[in-house]
């Protein structure tokens, strides 16, 4: 079983997924009443039967609560089910919560937003298929938990020797939940900071409306803080000097460099992002490729660096010259 300890009185399970990406992390941390569960793993007949053989063997003891840092299905996924079996209470930030309702599309109106969006944007209606049947609803899709409790940012949470302090971050989700333990140094931080890669930051037609903007801040944020062993969502721990947050800044920069470079008269998010990130065959990575583009986009926007052309039915951008 994928079961190793990471920390004093923290284990992670390592969890397959399918998704461009093929693995995810969750944590649990040791208390008296049992472990505490930070993120899930995304809700599949493989990562639930780990849960089952780990609570007949290392977890026996049981879990007494469950910490979703964000609604991604590889981070909600098992929670609703979790809770169910287990009877722990869930803490999710609000604003997730509502980002997970919206990402089903569960109302006609909602479809019909990420219809205009996508398309506004330059997608076909093939690929808007795809990513509404396919991909939202049946992938991107997570249960509910039936009962949560929030979280507070700058709060101290406490599970078992650690006092984690409560940061709330956008960028890659709309207020993900960090744990950061100040005398420990341990950061555990879903997937804001990454070892080898940036997450994705990508501007949706719901949830964070500035994610670049509020990657920026949470980086600014880690920075200013004692951070020495990082617990991520992705790959493996590690141990950081202090730089991570400036390397992915700086990885930032140098993309909306790259995106304002590559805009040849008025162009459409997606014929950017092919532009950059060239013909994309799958089309989940189109999909992200055009979100991430929009996101620097709108940076740019706002920094009068590129101007917006609306018409009726599509958006296309233009850079500044000066």
């Amino acid at each position: 079983m994928p079961l190793r300890k990471v920390a004093r009185d923290i284990l992670q399970l390592r969890m397959p997924l399918d998704a461009g990406i093929d693995h995810n992390n969750v944590y649990l941390i040791r208390e008296d009443a049992g472990w505490c569960v930070f993120d899930t793993g995304i809700d599949s007949p493989a990562v639930r039967n780990i849960w089952t053989t780990a609570f007949s063997g290392s977890l026996k003891d049981g879990i007494s609560r469950i910490v979703v840092s964000h609604h991604h299905p590889d981070h909600l996924g098992l929670a609703a089910w979790l809770q169910e079996t287990k009877d722990a209470p869930v803490y999710i930030r609000p604003e997730e919560l509502a980002a997970a309702r919206t990402a089903g599309l569960p109302d006609p109106s909602e479809e019909a937003m990420f219809r205009e969006y996508f398309g506004r944007n330059g997608m076909s209606a093939k690929d808007i298929d795809w990513l509404i049947d396919d991909f939202m609803r049946s992938f991107f899709a997570c249960a509910i938990p039936r009962e949560t409790r929030t979280l507070e940012s700058g709060k101290r949470f406490l599970i078992g020797r650690y006092a984690f302090e409560i940061l709330i971050q956008g960028g890659h989700s709309v207020a993900q939940v960090a744990l950061h333990d100040p005398s420990a140094g341990i950061l555990l931080s879903g997937d804001q900071m990454l070892e080898r890669i940036t997450p994705n930051v990508g501007l949706w037609p719901y949830g964070d409306t500035d994610p670049l903007v509020n990657y920026f801040r949470s980086l600014d944020e880690f920075e200013s803080r004692d951070i020495r062993f990082v617990l991520p969502g992705h790959d493996d721990v590690y141990r950081t000097d202090g730089r991570r947050p400036e390397m992915l800044r700086a990885h930032h920069r140098g993309m909306l460099s790259k995106f304002l470079g590559r805009i040849r008269g008025k162009m459409t998010g997606f014929e950017l992002s092919e532009a950059v990130f060239g013909k994309q065959l799958g089309i989940d990575n189109r999909v992200l490729a055009l979100l991430e583009t929009l996101a620097h986009l709108q940076w740019l926007h706002r920094k009068r660096e590129v101007v917006r052309h609306d018409d009726l039915h599509t958006s296309r951008y233009e850079r500044v010259v000066r």
